[in-house]
């Protein structure tokens, strides 16, 4: 054979050895269950992909094979063109730079995208390789197992959220990490964490009358919903709507409406916001126990989701 032909055949192995290899890392760098993911959103490409790579096991064994034939077809083919030995240092020395090094710092820079342009080589393997792939696949899922999907922590989770805020061509802005980042977090907190104490709150008798007196204090105050004590625990709520258009004075007795919810000071917040949502209710009553340690409102519960403060009711003014 013309050496001009040699020349022309080894080039075509080497091409095809850093094609292996960047195929091999390009392809093994994506998780299944995250083309999985990008192809239940549309990506045509990602859905591509995932074919090829949900069964890791047989397409690593095509992509090795394959690599390993051309490598051991052009060590030989440069060893009879050439003294042994030169042809073995030029067959490593071009199998490290454009075979591995090169292939595989193109595929781990543009991703598993680039694997688009080398489906046909991906087909032509799979083919070409089954008898010898499809067994020692099934041998391997049996003995190691199937891949499992990757799952983060909270701390991850956020971390990620962070690095894609951070990025000026992240489609994620700051507002939108914050709110992820608070509703990642606000489950780890209590309603004792959030908790107004007692002392803070402004509360009215059972006892009481409502008059022009009290009815001014309960505007400066600035609630719609004032917790109602009686015998030194609160009994209810009166809500400032019920009192629109009725003639005054009138005592608090037949004015407050006597249903208040508690919750556990141990509760998570998002037990809390469950209860909020299920009771229709935007106050409890936070309990250690038997003793009222204050209230938690709606908005507590929002703010530590948004992670940003909002000036509700019991918030000092």
């Amino acid at each position: 054979m013309p050496d001009v032909l040699l020349l022309a055949l080894a080039a075509v192995l080497l091409v095809l050895s850093g094609s292996f290899s960047g195929l091999n890392i390009g392809l093994m760098m994506a998780r299944p269950d995250d083309l999985k993911r990008k192809a239940r959103h549309g990506d045509v490409i990602a859905a591509r992909v995932y074919r090829y790579r949900k069964d890791g096991y047989y397409l690593i064994f095509c992509i090795l094979l394959g690599n390993v034939g051309v490598n051991t077809a052009m060590s030989i083919l440069l060893g009879n063109m050439t003294n042994g030995v030169i042809g073995g240092l030029i067959a490593t020395l071009l199998i490290t730079m454009f075979g591995e090094i090169l292939p595989q710092a193109i595929f781990t820079q543009r991703g598993y995208r680039f694997v688009r342009h080398f489906f046909w080589l991906l087909d032509v393997i799979y083919v070409l390789f089954w008898p010898l792939a499809r067994p020692m696949s099934r041998l391997l899922n049996r003995w190691l197992g199937k891949e499992t999907p990757q799952l983060y922590s909270h701390q991850e989770l956020e971390q990620i959220i962070h690095e894609h805020a951070e990025r000026s061509d992240s489609p994620v802005d700051y507002d939108e990490s914050r709110i992820a980042s608070g509703a990642l977090q606000f489950s780890k907190k209590t309603a004792g964490d959030l908790v107004t104490p007692m002392d803070e709150v402004f509360a009215v008798d059972l006892d009481d009358e409502l008059d022009a007196t009290l009815l001014a204090q309960i505007k400066h105050a600035g609630h719609s919903r004032i917790p109602v004590r009686a015998d030194g625990r609160l009994a209810g709520i009166l809500y400032v709507k019920d009192v629109v258009g009725r003639e005054l004075p009138l005592p608090v007795s037949q004015l407050y409406r006597d249903k208040i919810h508690d919750i556990d000071a141990r509760s998570r917040l998002d037990t809390v916001l469950s209860r909020f949502i299920q009771t229709r209710n935007h106050l409890f009553v936070v309990m250690d126990d038997e003793s009222e340690l204050g209230i938690i409102t709606l908005e507590d519960v929002i703010e530590e989701i948004l992670d940003q403060e909002i000036e509700d009711e019991y918030d000092e003014k």
